[in-house]
């Protein structure tokens, strides 16, 4: 192509022979436009080409912290897991040594005389050796090292068994428990690990009702599998508190001052439903008292 005067033609040459000699024909076309074309269309794929990269580094960055987010989640847990288990772990060993070291100044007195500390050293002893086995449980649980024993267990006998303990416990403490169950109720699972969630809501419901209270155990059939409930009238969970009632050792306030726990009970009562893929599900309105809801599909 030529340029002349701003303008681009664009040559086209054509040779004839006559009888009079060779004549070469030339025909010139402005290209013009198509030049302009052709600049706007390499502008645009630079722009396109720069920005595409700026938008895909953006993309990169985004992604990669979307795909650590849960990472990060998980590593923070488990940093707050070890944390509270240290913080769990070290109040029953601080008032043992401190018990131990009150018997050993006082190497002449009787038994008798000190059966307090005694006693107290027996009762640390006995929650340090249950919250040692419930980490280890949900550390097993988190590593799917723990196989469950699937049988067919009556829910009759199974619930009645528990309840025979219960009802004593319950009269101890000026409350009433009862069992209200459907005839002939079998369910595919675990009986460990079913009779395991059953005391854990139980002793729950006896700890936060008060005394006269009532609490009452259920199970029925239902067109999707065994429903189980354990319904009491006790102080009930705080509407602030009842999302964080299944995290691992979170006690709301009113759990704090009524009596020490470790906060894994319902952590572990929500990993055994999981296990044996149900659902579980808390209703509860302060004052009035808690419903724990549990299905075991068919």
């Amino acid at each position: 192509g030529k340029v002349s005067s701003g303008y681009h033609f664009r040559t086209i040459a054509e040779e004839f022979d006559t009888e009079y000699g060779t004549y070469t024909v030339q025909l010139l076309r402005n290209v013009n436009s198509e030049q302009e074309m052709i600049q706007r269309i390499a502008v645009l794929l630079l722009t396109g080409t720069a920005v595409g990269g700026i938008l895909s580094i953006m993309a990169g960055f985004y992604l990669a912290g979307v795909a650590l987010v849960p990472i990060n989640s998980a590593l923070k847990k488990q940093q707050q897991f070890v944390s509270d288990a240290s913080h769990e772990l070290r109040t029953p060993l601080a008032v043992i040594q401190s018990r131990a070291d009150l018997l050993l100044r006082s190497p002449n007195d009787t038994i008798e005389a000190r059966a307090l500390d005694i006693s107290v050293i027996s009762k640390e002893c006995r929650r340090l050796t249950k919250l040692v086995s419930n980490l280890l449980l949900l550390a097993r649980s988190d590593s799917n090292r723990i196989q469950l024993k699937i049988e067919n267990i009556s829910m009759n006998d199974l619930l009645g068994e528990i309840m025979m303990n219960y009802e004593e416990l319950a009269e101890i403490q000026n409350k009433k428990i009862h069992l209200e169950i459907e005839k002939d109720i079998k369910l595919k699972a675990d009986p460990e690990r079913v009779h395991q969630l059953v005391v854990i809501l139980l002793d729950n419901a006896l700890k936060f009702t008060d005394d006269q209270g009532e609490i009452k155990l259920q199970c029925r059939k239902t067109h999707q599998g065994v429903e189980l409930s354990v319904k009491d009238n006790g102080i009930g969970i705080s509407k602030e508190d009842l999302p964080f009632i299944f995290d691992r050792f979170y006690q709301g306030e009113k759990s704090r001052t009524l009596e020490e726990g470790t906060g894994l009970g319902l952590s572990i009562a929500r990993w055994i439903v999981y296990a044996h893929h149900g659902r579980i599900k808390m209703i509860s309105e302060e004052g009035k008292g808690t419903t724990c809801k549990i299905l075991f599909p068919k």
